[in-house]
């Protein structure tokens, strides 16, 4: 036996340090798994866009994951957009039948979702922008019943919002320059009607001084 191992000394050693790669690899595995599960980020967060070509139906999917190893419950979630808060909390209960004194729980690691009509959140945003066509990044929050609120970047949302503010703008403008143009085939044709009007005026005194002249001449060949 010793002679076995005083053969295959390299290859035994070759074979312990990768057994020994292994396990450290395993471990480190293990470690980093248990720290995300039981991570102090309580929520995760992600918003997507939905178009439904059949309907021509736009929305926005809200998701909120709960990391955490114990239930959660939330008491607001939705967007922020210039320091205001677009809460959905209310919405979410109406969408799902619940009463409006009902707690909404998010089990641990289960996730809660809403689905969000795009061109109403649109309407909220241009209410809160005014008259001011460029749109600010959104970001999508989360607040629990301890207090804790998390906030994350919206950039599915803000990149759609921009697109349907931009589409907005474009066909504004398109309905400005037809409007224009109409004013100004309406004034050219008012233009051209008195044009019109004026030569057939100067045509009509021109007829009259004919006949005028005409029967100047009847009269002065009826006398002689």
């Amino acid at each position: 036996m010793p002679t076995f191992i005083e053969e295959n000394l390299p290859l035994l050693l070759g074979l312990a340090f990768l057994v020994l790669v292994v396990i450290l690899i395993i471990i480190l595995r293990y470690n980093v798994y248990m720290s995300k599960f039981f991570s102090n980020k309580k929520f995760r967060i992600t918003s997507t866009y939905t178009l439904e070509p059949s309907e021509d139906k736009r929305s926005f999917t809200l998701t909120i994951f709960n990391n955490n190893v114990n239930d959660s419950r939330v008491i607001g979630f939705g967007f922020i957009y210039k320091n205001h808060s677009i809460n959905y909390h209310k919405s979410y209960l109406k969408e799902n039948k619940l009463t409006f004194d009902q707690k909404v729980l998010i089990l641990s690691r289960d996730c809660l979702e809403i689905t969000i009509d795009a061109l109403e959140l649109k309407t909220i945003i241009s209410d809160i922008n005014r008259s001011n066509k460029k749109i600010k990044s959104l970001r999508a929050y989360v607040s629990d019943s301890t207090g804790l609120t998390l906030k994350t970047k919206a950039k599915a949302v803000t990149k759609q919002l921009r697109l349907l503010f931009e589409y907005d703008y474009l066909l504004e403008k398109q309905q400005k320059l037809e409007i224009r143009n109409q004013l100004k085939n309406e004034v050219k044709a008012k233009k051209d009607k008195k044009r019109f009007e004026k030569k057939m005026q100067r045509k009509e005194r021109l007829e009259k001084f004919k006949l005028k002249v005409k029967s100047i001449f009847r009269s002065k060949k009826k006398k002689a």
